[in-house]
């Protein structure tokens, strides 16, 4: 049986019990808001908006507000609003120090939505971003396209460092078909920069 906290659906039924059960709740109310949050982030990115910002609201310490801004930024990404996600994701990486083990991933995967988005105005903190983080072995086919896939789409649109961009483009176009199959529309940019 589902926690009355993870729900996958949401209805006006399923919210009411949520929120009397989240009534009664003590000690982990914020955690709660949180989790039911992430479980609809893609399915209802609207409500569970409006749960992280239950969450900011009514928070009784900060412990959960790298999560939340996590949440608030795939939920973000769901409906839409790019802009805001990166924003987030931002500012999840500004308290990185604080939890590390919550935010694993997070400068690797905030680079690589940005140059996927074409977000020009994070530029500059993804590539901040990525000179932080070591590339990816080939042994990780994914993480090492993204973080090639995202050097190289950023700095051809910077005008940067044409001589890395291509470099970076190769790099990222010999992973496996698979991953290349995943992130196609980034991989048809890329080609692009080869064929410059």
């Amino acid at each position: 049986m589902t926690e009355w906290y993870r729900n996958t659906d949401w209805n006006e039924e399923i919210e009411a019990m949520f929120f009397a059960k989240l009534e009664k709740a003590r000690s982990q109310r914020d955690q709660y808001i949180v989790l039911q949050a992430h479980h609809i982030s893609q399915s209802h990115p609207k409500v569970a908006l409006r749960l992280i910002d239950l969450y900011f609201d009514t928070r009784t310490d900060d412990f959960d507000d790298g999560r939340a801004h996590r949440v608030a930024a795939a939920a973000q990404f769901a409906s839409g609003g790019y802009v805001q996600a990166l924003d987030n994701y931002l500012k999840l990486l500004k308290g990185q120090e604080a939890n590390e083990d919550i935010y694993v991933g997070s400068p690797l995967e905030f680079a690589f939505l940005t140059a996927r988005f074409r977000s020009d105005g994070h530029y500059d903190a993804a590539l901040e971003q990525l000179a932080g983080l070591e590339q990816p072995s080939e042994k990780e086919p994914e993480p090492r396209f993204r973080y090639c896939a995202a050097s190289a789409l950023i700095t051809s649109e910077t005008g940067r460092d044409p001589a890395n961009a291509l470099a970076m483009a190769r790099s990222a176009l010999d992973m496996p078909q698979e991953v290349l199959d995943v992130y196609s529309d980034v991989a048809w940019r890329l080609r692009g920069i080869t064929r410059s």
